[in-house]
């Protein structure tokens, strides 16, 4: 089997018993093929072989499924937009709410890079905005090793070398080789496990109700099909204040 097929595919997953359907067809060979060639099997019958001999490997094929690498300001292009004009826009328009609550939702948030970069820097433009704001952050991702990390606020280098360094200085703490995340910005993210195309729940259940200024989905939707893309969007939609 060359998995050249959806059909060719599906079998292959159900001979797993798990579902691929969801997947980008492109993504899944890619996956596939890299493993098999890891593993030196010339086919989907010695591949699968090798996964009943050795289980391990059906959990490393599931987790390169689920690309959790994550970076903090990953796509620099973005925070500048979220910083220079959305954020500001964002407090500027909270002058007539109540509340003075910006909400937000980090969807796919990995180890916590992105919505703890997004904690970062509303609680910088604190200091340079006029007035008072609360925000609140939640971020939620399927893999509940991935929320364990995240809670911790323990980073490598590698994860937070696109930080500017007076912002690595003012929410960081360096402890050998690793960076540790202030608690007031770790207090500010409310952590969940959440199933984006999971059909029982529409937003975070710890949210309650939704209404988000703002949901940030960055690098996860490519790996799931278009029909799977088009339903996490209708989520994402419905769970937006007007105007978010």
């Amino acid at each position: 089997m060359t998995f050249e097929t959806e059909k060719e595919i599906e079998k292959f997953g159900a001979e797993l018993s798990l579902d691929l359907s969801v997947f980008d067809q492109l993504f899944l060979k890619k996956v596939i093929h890299n493993r098999m060639n890891v593993r030196e099997c010339s086919g989907s019958a010695y591949y699968l072989e090798y996964i009943n001999k050795f289980p391990d490997e059906l959990e490393i094929f599931k987790d390169q499924l689920s690309n959790s690498h994550s970076e903090f300001f990953r796509n620099p292009f973005t925070f500048s937009l979220l910083e220079n004009v959305i954020f500001p826009d964002l407090i500027r328009s909270l002058a007539n709410n109540k509340s003075r609550e910006i909400r937000i939702w980090s969807a796919g948030c990995a180890a916590g890079q992105e919505p703890y970069s997004l904690a970062i820097l509303l609680d910088h433009l604190k200091n340079s905005q006029s007035g008072t704001f609360n925000s609140r952050i939640f971020a939620t991702d399927h893999l509940s090793e991935q929320l364990t990390l995240a809670n911790k606020g323990v980073y490598e280098f590698n994860s937070v070398r696109n930080i500017r360094l007076e912002l690595i200085k003012k929410y960081f703490s360096k402890q050998g080789d690793s960076f540790v995340l202030n608690k007031q910005i770790k207090d500010q993210v409310d952590f969940s496990e959440f199933d984006l195309h999971s059909t029982d729940t529409k937003v975070p259940p710890s949210s309650i109700y939704g209404d988000f200024d703002l949901v940030i989905c960055s690098n996860v939707l490519f790996y799931y099909c278009d029909t799977v893309q088009k339903e996490i969007l209708a989520k994402f939609q419905k769970s937006l204040k007007p105007g978010g």
